[in-house]
């Protein structure tokens, strides 16, 4: 027999480390607490961690050590456990009933877990059995019976401690149907009512945005599903914005957190919330078959989207919301576009788009460039042009004879006056002559004057008075 070695008493000191801070913790040595759900260190250490400890309560520590103890392995611990199952009569042959869950099928062996089915115990507190229907044993303990989850059954058995998973396992002889289970029948009830009352009815579906900016979720901080949302989302989208609202998905308290989240997130105008939980058995489910959680989605103002358990897991939150998925995952990949994909294909759509058109516009440039050439040819303009040009220079030719002659005939007129001023009285008159006039009359020979008469002799600058004294004609042929 093995004995356990006397352990020092130990404490866990509790830590408040923020989500976004947990790797850094982890990565100094803090150790998370599965059962309570937080961060604590060992009272020994608490110096690396003062940034999250608070001068908190000291808790029992889960583990102890101390230098020169003997610690128990994992497989050391599951062996006494094993050990004691098997020295225990008691256990050799056992029957238990309730109602079946979890039901899966590997190599003929079927596995599945138990749980009670008595409507008195809290459905969130129901204590599970882990089940196993070996293939060599399948076809007597069975007997050709559909197994299926929500079935009550009784079963017969032994019970052993199965050391691989910590835990203890019926391994069953004899299963006998007990009819449909009481969780079963309630949740069918249930869903009638709320199906009667038009809450799962289409018309009531809101429309899900399909660019949402800023989303609501309600789901736990330390579950996979918000991480692979955000995931989702960084892939598809990195500029969408994720609000998470932290609720207890699964025991006692499980429903009216999550009706917490829906209510808080539904206040704040985002433009649609996820409610989610990542896989786990179908009766770690339950928080949402609740009716006030249902009627909670149903009377929300922002669209809901559900994305609970694993593809073949429906509750009826998936029923009442306005979109369902079957997983956290597929639920950020629904309603959170691929943005980046989007911008690559419009991209390309860019490219190809401006390449058509260049190829286009070119082929267009070459025929609007041949019509030009021809319609220059052609164009009435171009021959208006030409004879304008044509005409330009007869006008200039023109112009030019015109000047020509016009200076011929003014330089002729010219000479004619010189020839005309040089032959006139009046030139001949600065050279010495003078006009005779008598009487105002012009004196043109001998005979119109005789001596004794006044007459009047004109000279180029002036003229003179005087009288005749005599006249004599001269010969003739002078």
């Amino acid at each position: 027999m093995t004995v356990l070695p006397v352990l020092r008493e130990r404490y866990m000191i509790r830590l408040n480390v923020p989500y976004v801070q947990k790797d850094e913790a982890k990565a100094l040595g803090a150790k998370w607490n599965y059962t309570q759900k937080f961060w604590y260190c060992e009272d020994d250490e608490v110096d690396k961690f003062l940034r999250w400890y608070d001068g908190g309560d000291r808790t029992e520590a889960p583990t102890v050590s101390s230098e020169g103890e003997r610690f128990l392995t994992v497989r050391d611990i599951n062996e006494l456990a094993e050990n004691w199952f098997e020295e225990n009569p008691v256990f050799d042959l056992v029957r238990v009933r309730g109602e079946i869950i979890d039901h899966s099928v590997w190599n003929g062996a079927h596995f599945f877990n138990i749980k009670d089915a008595d409507p008195d115990i809290s459905q969130t507190t129901r204590y599970q059995l882990r089940c196993v229907v070996w293939s060599n044993t399948a076809s007597t303990a069975l007997k050709d019976m559909t197994v299926e989850d929500g079935m009550e059954v009784g079963l017969v058995g032994r019970l052993q401690f199965n050391t691989r998973y910590g835990s203890a396992q019926l391994v069953v002889a004899r299963l006998v149907d007990l009819g449909e289970g009481e969780d079963t029948r309630q949740l069918e009830l249930l869903k009638a009512k709320l199906q009667a009352e038009g809450i799962f009815d289409p018309e009531h579906k809101k429309p899900i945005p399909r660019y949402p900016a800023k989303i609501g979720i309600v789901s736990s901080k330390d579950g996979d599903a918000i991480r692979d949302i955000c995931r989702v989302a960084h892939d598809r989208n990195p500029y969408v914005q994720l609000f998470l609202y932290h609720v207890t998905v699964q025991g006692a308290s499980a429903p009216s957190s999550i009706i917490d989240g829906i209510k808080q997130m539904d206040k704040r105008g985002y433009d649609l919330i996820i409610v989610s939980r990542g896989g786990g058995a179908r009766g770690d489910l339950a928080a949402f078959d609740d009716e006030m959680v249902v009627r909670t989605v149903y009377n929300a103002k922002t669209p809901i989207v559900s994305g609970v358990g694993h593809e073949n897991d429906w509750t009826l939150i998936d029923h009442v919301a306005d979109m369902r998925f079957a997983t956290p995952t597929y639920a950020a990949q629904g309603v959170i576009p691929d943005v980046m994909t989007d911008i690559r294909r419009l991209e390309s759509l860019r490219s190809s788009m401006k390449y058509s058109m260049e190829k286009i516009l070119h082929t267009r440039r070459l025929l609007l460039s041949s019509k030009t050439e021809r319609l220059e040819r052609y164009n009435p303009e171009a021959v208006l042009r030409e004879k304008k040009e044509r005409l330009n220079t007869l006008v200039m030719r023109l112009d030019a004879a015109m000047r020509d002659a016009y200076l011929a005939r003014v330089h002729r007129f010219e000479l004619a006056v010189a020839s005309l001023h040089g032959n006139s009285p009046t030139a001949k008159l600065v050279r010495g002559f003078g006009y005779l006039t008598k009487d105002e009359k012009p004196v043109l020979s001998v005979k119109d004057v005789a001596p004794g008469e006044e007459i009047v002799i004109r000279i180029h600058d002036g003229s003179i008075r005087t009288g005749v004294i005599e006249t004599s004609e001269n010969a003739k042929g002078i």
